[in-house]
């Protein structure tokens, strides 16, 4: 085997096991997620009661209890930049788009 090949063959390994469940917990990024003025804001830990499924629910329970956010820029916002360098999260990329493809607002200062 050429020393190309192994060098490609070492990196697709590293890529694979760095994209493993298990090491969610070391490398994940803190995604954090508020709406237009900052009023709700949310952040996943990468446990499954901080997941983005949860904060998709707690966005609809918060709307709920605060119509008047109901009425106006309701969307729901990233405050976290995309990196596709860090390849340890292109699982994250592919089996959880979701969250990536919701736009980008910077993270509110309060």
């Amino acid at each position: 085997m050429s020393t190309s090949k192994k060098i490609l063959l070492i990196f697709f390994l590293a890529v694979i096991t760095a994209n493993l469940p298990f090491f969610d917990f070391f490398f994940l990024e803190n995604y954090t997620y508020s709406n237009f003025d900052g009023s709700f804001q949310y952040s996943e830990e990468g446990s499954f009661n901080r997941s983005f499924a949860s904060c998709q629910f707690n966005y609809g329970v918060f709307l709920c209890r605060h119509p008047e956010k109901d009425q106006e820029d309701n969307r729901l916002y990233r405050t976290f930049t995309i990196k596709p360098w860090r390849f340890w999260e292109w699982r994250q990329f592919i089996f959880h788009s979701e969250r990536f493809s919701l736009p980008y607002r910077e993270p509110p200062l309060h």
